[in-house]
């Protein structure tokens, strides 16, 4: 498996939102119900969230099996919400659980610099103490937690798909998803700041809609919820780019959304 250095990282963001643009009425509808799972999934005390966590790797891979028909100029179907199980399952939780350890391990990093503020309001929703805001304990967690945090998100940032699309052990997918993200960190920081500006344009056409609809807050709430799931299958679309463009397809035949 050869990591290609990545050119078209501000490319990512556009190319996501033409392959939303392919089918977005469907697009939103799966999202929507990934959404209704999940939170499904959450009302079950401890396990709900846990398994939530352990399917994660999973979902991903589905999204991204989504994105490679499209890109294939194949129609969506509902079936393809679970495309993401039917291969190399076992990695992929075990992929889940190695994400959740790591998470868990950065919030407890972060609580030596807040004694635990940020991790209770991440896992527990207990909001944080005033004093913690007031003396900068929380916003120094918060960048402990970023930095900490920056190295688990390369790294698994395309191993689910490499173990669904390329048989990889969870253990080489990751080490390859980390030095993919390593060696094409110019690329990423790219599309980061193409997420910041696209997100600040985002809100500000809200705040505008909001402002407009003031004397409607019911429709303002509906407006937003639909521009938030609307957003995601460009953002989904954005991971696939990435991936096609880091890990481009070896041969013309390689067809991993029709297997999956």
């Amino acid at each position: 498996m050869k990591i290609v250095p990545a050119k078209n990282g501000w490319l990512w963001l556009a190319r996501g939102f033409r392959l939303f643009r392919k089918s977005p009425a469907t697009w939103t509808l799966l999202v929507f119900t990934y959404w209704i799972l999940i939170a499904l999934l959450n009302q079950v005390p401890v396990a709900g969230p846990l398994i939530a966590t352990l399917f994660l790797p999973a979902f991903s891979v589905s999204f991204m099996a989504m994105c490679d028909v499209l890109d294939r100029g194949g129609k969506l179907h509902p079936v393809l919400l679970f495309a993401g199980f039917r291969r190399e399952l076992p990695t992929l939780v075990t992929m889940g659980g190695l994400y959740l350890a790591s998470i868990m391990a950065v919030l407890a990093l972060s609580a030596l610099a807040d004694g635990g503020a940020l991790l209770n309001w991440i896992v527990h929703a207990d909001a944080p103490p005033v004093s913690a805001i007031q003396d900068g304990s929380l916003q120094r967690a918060v960048i402990v937690a970023a930095v900490a945090g920056t190295p688990v998100v390369m790294a698994f940032w395309f191993a689910p798909v490499l173990s669904a699309w390329e048989g990889m052990g969870a253990a080489k997918a990751l080490f390859f998803s980390f030095f993919a993200g390593l060696r094409n960190w110019r690329a990423f920081l790219i599309y980061g700041l193409a997420l910041v500006i696209a997100g600040s344009a985002f809100s500000a056409l809200l705040a505008t809609a909001t402002v407009l609809l003031r004397g409607n807050p019911g429709m303002a709430r509906m407006l937003l919820f639909v521009a938030v799931l609307a957003s995601l299958p460009t953002i989904f679309g954005s991971f696939y780019a990435a991936y096609r463009d880091v890990f481009p397809p070896s041969t013309v035949t390689d067809e991993p959304a029709a297997a999956a």
